[in-house]
């Protein structure tokens, strides 16, 4: 029997090199988050596909109907399918924490690299300004300013992105006042970088991890919020399939239709497992890389 070629050989130990270093499918809590999260997505994506019914459209003769083989979560009180606006609203949901984390932490991580970097003057009035929203309450501070500027989307938007910034300006800061030191940082100003060229292309790029794997439990935080804020009637609002709005129109028939909150509700625990399990793992392999 002839020996494998060399070349085969080297290619071999290629892709167990290659298999060994991709950390990220060695980590179990990731893979499973990030699965579940995807499966929710692409159900949510083909949501016409899986369910002929409209998510919107009142059907009163078949309103409170139990979960059957016709509507696998039942209808509503307007005799909606729940399990449509169940899968309709993963993408508003979604989008809704992605968005209120990112906003804020671009915010964040701009105010905080200032602060950390320029020192003086500036640190003082950013850190003060943080100091002033750290001390509410984060959902007294989103109903506030969305009492201000009126229930909706938009509104929603805004509040979050304000009540939501000091803590990634705080992470900013803090990890800039130890990198600032470093001796790269110190190689770059001998050259005679500006200070924001040192700030964005040499020191930003390293203190995005600890922002990152705070931003995957701060979407759990986010979307939690946003179907208590629909749940009070400050977020989005009906007929608009979003879970908070959902479980306070079922909220009523708790005693005699039990589907029309637990449903609901199962899927944010769903999407907030997900979360939770894919933020562990990628905590994991960027601590790792490092």
């Amino acid at each position: 029997m002839s020996e494998p070629s060399t070349a085969v050989v080297g290619r071999v130990n290629d892709w167990g090199l290659r298999w060994r270093e991709a950390r990220w499918l060695q980590q179990p809590a990731l893979l499973v988050g990030g699965g579940l999260l995807l499966a929710m997505v692409l159900a949510s994506l083909l949501a016409k596909q899986i369910s002929p019914y409209d998510p919107i459209a009142q059907n009163l003769s078949n309103t409170l109907q139990p979960p059957g083989p016709v509507h696998w979560f039942g209808t509503d009180n307007f005799g909606r399918d729940i399990f449509t606006r169940v899968l309709h609203a993963v993408q508003l949901d979604l989008q809704i924490g992605v968005l209120s984390v990112l906003f804020p932490m671009v915010l964040g991580l701009f105010l905080g690299s200032l602060a950390g970097y320029l020192g003086g003057w500036v640190e003082t009035v950013v850190m003060r300004v943080v100091d002033v929203f750290t001390a509410f309450p984060f959902l007294v501070m989103v109903i506030a300013i969305i009492a201000i500027l009126g229930p909706g989307l938009t509104s929603m938007y805004v509040a979050l992105t304000l009540a939501g910034w000091s803590a990634y300006a705080r992470i900013a800061r803090g990890e800039i006042l130890v990198i600032k030191k470093a001796e790269y940082v110190q190689a770059a100003r001998a050259l005679g970088f500006s200070n924001l060229r040192i700030m964005f292309r040499h020191i930003l790029p390293n203190i995005v991890t600890p922002a990152i794997i705070f931003a995957m439990s701060d979407i759990v935080l986010v979307i939690l919020s946003t179907t208590s804020l629909s749940f009070l009637g400050l977020g989005v609002q009906p007929p608009t399939p979003e879970w908070g709005s959902m479980i306070a129109e079922g909220r009523p028939f708790i005693m005699t239709a039990w589907w029309l909150v637990t449903l609901p509700g199962m899927a944010i625990v769903l999407v907030g497992l997900g979360l939770s399990l894919l933020g562990d793992g990628l905590a994991d392999v960027l601590r790792t890389e490092e």
